[in-house]
């Protein structure tokens, strides 16, 4: 018999969508991003009145960030951590890999550097925000039976690849696990999966994108199996990064993730 979430899973899907929101709220989620300020070579200020914005509970000036060939020097003007460890000094450092945090607590600011194509950011993220955000601010639709498709994946060749385009323009190519083949609503359809750890990462848009949920499409995790037999549970299709915060630079939907029907389930805008 068909999955029905309205008669069973209901209590785990709450749980994880309660799971959910703690990582939007979280110290490295979307609610508690700040800022993000793409670095130069010319030295920016990091602070409360600089050209790299902290929050207003921060010092007017704590560091000032430049690019020096592939690296991002961070001189400290005020208490300043290192992936954990006191800065005392100038130092370059590699922006794929690095943290800083404005002081030991557990709510304290971290800037975060990150590459996006030729550019190198740094992006703020504040604890207390994220905390203080109120969960209404998150919709969903209501459960009803249907939106639940078992699936079959088609897996790609050895080594594929898909171009995958941010909102920034800037294009890397992901590894495709393959194409998801399943019955929905009494109809066929397909989308790309790409290999996401031990999940495949579906991002799609669908008829209700740019009216009741976020235009540029939504996410779904699928559970990868051994033997590429699968379960897609719409009730879990949420809105990316991008949705709950302007500091973002989350990926498009490739064309062929285009879906023609309204996907009436899952996140959705709040109010619509």
């Amino acid at each position: 018999m068909p999955h029905d979430p309205t008669r069973d899973g209901a209590a785990e899907l709450d749980a994880w969508r309660r799971a959910y929101a703690a990582r939007l709220a979280g110290p490295r989620g979307a609610w508690s991003i700040t800022s993000l300020s793409w670095l130069t070579e010319a030295p920016l200020t990091l602070g409360r009145d600089g050209d790299v914005p902290l929050p207003g509970r921060c010092p007017a000036r704590v560091a000032t960030l430049s690019l020096v060939g592939e690296a991002v020097r961070v001189a400290p003007h005020a208490r300043l951590w290192l992936d954990g460890q006191p800065l005392a000094a100038a130092r370059d450092v590699d922006p794929a890999d690095a943290t800083l945090r404005l002081g030991p607590e557990d709510d304290a600011v971290e800037v975060v550097l990150l590459r996006r194509g030729e550019r190198v950011g740094a992006r703020v993220f504040d604890p207390r925000q994220g905390a203080g955000r109120p969960t209404h601010d998150l919709a969903w639709y209501p459960v009803t039976a249907g939106w639940v498709a078992d699936a079959v994946l088609e897996p790609a060749d050895p080594g594929a690849t898909l171009p995958v385009v941010n909102v920034l323009g800037d294009v890397t190519e992901a590894p495709v696990a393959g194409t998801l083949r399943f019955t929905l609503r009494d109809a066929p359809y397909a989308l790309v999966a790409l290999a996401a750890g031990p999940n495949w990462f579906v991002n799609f848009r669908d008829a209700t994108s740019g009216h009741t949920t976020y235009g540029a499409g939504r996410f779904l995790q699928v559970p990868a199996t051994a033997d590429d037999r699968t379960r897609l549970d719409f009730h879990r299709a949420h809105h990316p990064p991008c949705a709950h915060t302007p500091h973002a630079t989350c990926p498009l939907p490739p064309l062929a993730n285009r879906l023609p029907l309204a996907v009436r389930a899952g996140e959705r805008l709040p109010g619509a």
